[in-house]
């Protein structure tokens, strides 16, 4: 029987997750908190996982399912991120704390006087250290690059993904590969046990695809010399 004190705090944490709308906004977002064990009137810190480093917050080393039931083929994930860009709550608002990578400086720490001009601001935070233009052109072309591959049933370039985009591969995947083997005649196909995200998946994939794809060129960035969106490149021979 589960332990009626894990119960009660699970709950708690939920409450305390969700009682903030800018909180909440950060969870649906992806982003996650570094320690909920801290005293209750602390603040919350919130990181965006992409600039995180290994392990930090508890991540796991990888978090494609594929990869953690392989773990040893793949070896140790490597990020160039030392710090995340994280947000807390402070004096009535917000304070942005930008992240820190190899060939990456951090921004100043920038302040938000109200939640509603830190959500305003969230997609900007989020794509740092590009700008919101750039970062949408790089989305808009590897969309174009995976559909065209796609039909011509032709190879286009993978790479790591990192959270939070991996968990929404991982609730899309499970039903689009349900609804595949039902159209060729299989079934006995059990159906997943998670409701089904609405709307075209094949569609909702590849968008997530270039969100990922976007922030692995980031990450790549704030390597420099010698990073690529999988990581270290080896040293060509």
């Amino acid at each position: 029987m589960t332990d009626p004190n894990e119960e009660f705090r699970f709950i708690e944490d939920a409450l305390r997750l969700l009682g903030n709308d800018v909180q909440s906004d950060l969870a649906s977002r992806g982003w996650a908190v570094a320690d909920l064990g801290v005293p209750d009137g602390d603040p919350l810190e919130w990181f965006w996982p992409p600039t995180a480093p290994v392990g930090y917050g508890g991540l796991p080393d990888w978090s494609d399912e594929a990869m953690q039931h392989r773990p040893q083929m793949h070896g140790p994930r490597h990020t160039p991120w030392r710090v995340p860009t994280r947000i807390t709550k402070a004096q009535g608002g917000w304070r942005v704390e930008y992240g820190e990578a190899i060939a990456q400086e951090p921004d100043a720490v920038a302040g938000y006087a109200d939640d509603a001009s830190l959500l305003a601001d969230l997609e900007r935070i989020e794509c740092w250290p590009m700008d919101l233009d750039e970062a949408r052109l790089i989305r808009s072309e590897r969309l174009f690059a995976v559909t065209t591959a796609l039909a011509q049933d032709a190879h286009y370039q993978g790479f790591t993904v990192t959270e939070p985009y991996s968990s929404r591969i991982n609730a899309i995947r499970p039903h689009l590969m349900f609804e595949r083997s039902r159209a060729v005649g299989l079934a006995d196909t059990a159906a997943p046990s998670t409701p089904r995200p609405r709307g075209d998946l094949a569609a909702q994939m590849n968008l997530v695809d270039a969100e990922a794809w976007a922030s692995a060129v980031r990450t790549a960035r704030a390597g420099g010399e010698g990073w690529g969106v999988s990581g270290p490149e080896r040293p060509r021979v």
